[in-house]
C-alpha cells in the first residue's frame, strides 16, 4: 500500500526534528535533560558542606543513587549502606529524601556519616552541571553536598 505524498512528508517533518532532539541525548554527553541524567547513575560524595569529603584509606566511597524505577534512594557511605525514597519534580529542580536508614557498623568517620545522613533530608533542590550533582536546601548558597559521576 503506497502511503499519500502529503502524509509521509507530515510524518517526515516531525520524525526529522524528533529524531535529532533524541539522537544528541546520551549519558555520555552533555547537554541532557537533568532528570534523565540524575537518576541510575552512581554519584560519589565530593564535597560535604563546602569541604572536601574525606576519603581515608580503607574506607568506602561514599556515593548515591536514585532509581528511576521506585523512587527509591540508596548509597555507600563512610561505613555503611543507606536507603530511603525520594522525591522528584520533573521540569523542576525540586528534589528531596526521606530519611534515610542505614546498617550500624561503626568506623573513624562516624561523625561525617552522621552529618552526611542528617544533611540528606534537608535537600530541597538540585542542579547539573558539568556532571557534577549539587544538592542545596533551602536556605543558602551554597551547595550542602556535591557529586560527581563515578
Amino acid at each position: 500500500m503506497k502511503m499519500p505524498r502529503r502524509f509521509s512528508a507530515a510524518l517526515l517533518s516531525l520524525l526529522v526534528p524528533a529524531s535529532l532532539l533524541l539522537g544528541g541525548c546520551s549519558k555520555g554527553q552533555e547537554p541532557m535533560p537533568a532528570p534523565l541524567y540524575l537518576l541510575d547513575q552512581s554519584w560519589r560524595l565530593t564535597e560535604l558542606e563546602g569541604t572536601p569529603a574525606p576519603a581515608p584509606a580503607g574506607a568506602a566511597i561514599t556515593s548515591l543513587t536514585l532509581s528511576s524505577v521506585d523512587n527509591l534512594s540508596s548509597g555507600q557511605a563512610w561505613c555503611n549502606q543507606y536507603g530511603g525514597r525520594f522525591t522528584l519534580v520533573p521540569g523542576t529542580s525540586y528534589l528531596t529524601f526521606s530519611d534515610q536508614a542505614s546498617t550500624r557498623m561503626t568506623c573513624p568517620e562516624q561523625p561525617q556519616e552522621s552529618r552526611y545522613l542528617t544533611l540528606l533530608p534537608q535537600v530541597r533542590r538540585y542542579t547539573i552541571s558539568h556532571r557534577q550533582l549539587q544538592l542545596f536546601d533551602s536556605e543558602h548558597e551554597q551547595p550542602l553536598l556535591v557529586f560527581e559521576v563515578k
